[in-house]
């Protein structure tokens, strides 16, 4: 029962987010702007979870950039916006798990790599606490102390009612 719920699922999804399969002489009943904004959507939702492939996600975030670039009054904006805020979001989770996962094996030089991409390509991440820690004991770790002392300060400057920050003042007065 469950299989057939999902088949016929699959095929209205299919038939309401690309037009009438059965007939592809047909024109679209979609406008431009609403088949661009539909692609993107259908990928959205066709993308997988943060840890598997996520090529559906990178097309659904450009369809949705394009949409938003191209039709920026349509009254679909937000509900784009939100879908492409909600598509960031699981790419930013991968990469915080891929550099988590290097500074958990203490490949500190590839987490750290992975951890300042994380915060130049999402700035504002949810993240951002825990990634400030684990670039400051990389830095800490591969022995770069100005790099680790420049990095401590940002780091308190912004968290310094963390726990993590009592962990780095250890190691602060260590160098």
């Amino acid at each position: 029962m469950v299989r057939l719920l999902f088949i016929i699922t699959v095929l209205f999804t299919s038939f309401l987010f690309e037009g009438c399969f059965i007939l592809p002489e047909k024109q679209s009943v979609f406008s431009e702007e609403e088949a661009l904004f539909y692609k993107g959507k259908r990928h959205s939702l066709s993308s997988l979870n943060f840890d598997l492939d996520q090529t559906k996600t990178d097309i659904a975030i450009n369809n949705l950039n394009q949409f938003i670039e191209k039709y920026p009054d349509s009254s679909k904006i937000k509900e784009a916006y939100r879908l492409l805020n909600n598509l960031l979001e699981k790419i930013e989770k991968k990469n915080y798990y891929i550099a988590n996962s290097y500074f958990l094996m203490r490949r500190f030089q590839a987490s750290l790599i992975y951890f300042q991409d994380l915060i130049t390509d999402f700035p504002e991440s949810r993240f951002k606490e825990k990634i400030m820690y684990k670039i400051c004991v990389s830095q800490y770790q591969l022995s770069r102390k100005k790099d680790f002392v420049k990095s401590y300060n940002e780091y308190m400057k912004n968290f310094s009612y963390s726990s993590n920050a009592k962990k780095l003042k250890v190691l602060y007065k260590k160098l």
